[in-house]
């Protein structure tokens, strides 16, 4: 099965070593690791604007994801209380072409506990994250993965990854999917 491996991590300084590590850990479980630095991007250059090298690059994104069986999703905080705003689409698009979502995080606070108050109303559910990006995971029949990563290792880190990998791996072979 291809694995759909979404998240921020290729915005990191070593977004190719923790794709291959992550494609590595998926191997370990019988699973094909698709990353997103793994399309070819070299078509992206020969176009005039910028903006149309990031729409080209949505392109490829869904062409890979159109590629998989399911997805594992990282949603460790980035630059801000939530997760990354990328990769909360690309679990949209995933469960809405109705493949399997998994997900971990590095930080294992509630969203309501992580948000600064503002004055507005902050979702009660005691998620990770907005419903909207845990309620896929559950739908699956799986549970976020919450690991409480070293204050300095939240993004390079792979136990949570890799206890999500293993029920991924798990559950997959049991549904028959």
């Amino acid at each position: 099965m291809r694995v759909y491996l979404s998240g921020p991590d290729v915005f990191f300084t070593n977004a190719i070593g923790i794709g291959q590590a992550k494609k590595e850990i998926c191997a370990r479980f019988g699973l094909e690791g698709v990353y997103p630095l793994d399309a070819d991007f070299s078509s992206l250059q020969e176009l005039k604007t910028t903006a149309d090298m990031g729409y080209a690059a949505f392109r490829l994104m869904v062409q890979l994801m159109d590629s998989c069986d399911l997805a594992i999703a990282n949603l460790t905080p980035f630059r801000g209380p939530s997760m990354d705003v990328g990769t909360a689409v690309e679990i949209g698009y995933m469960h809405g072409c109705g493949k399997p979502i998994f997900g971990y995080t590095n930080v294992v606070a509630d969203y309501g506990d992580r948000v600064t108050p503002d004055g507005f109303t902050v979702e009660p559910f005691g998620l990770i994250d907005n419903c909207m990006v845990e309620g896929p995971v559950h739908e699956t029949g799986a549970v976020v993965i919450r690991h409480a990563a070293p204050a300095g290792e939240i993004y390079t880190c792979l136990d949570g990854f890799t206890e999500c990998v293993r029920q991924a791996a798990r559950l997959m072979s049991t549904t028959g999917r």
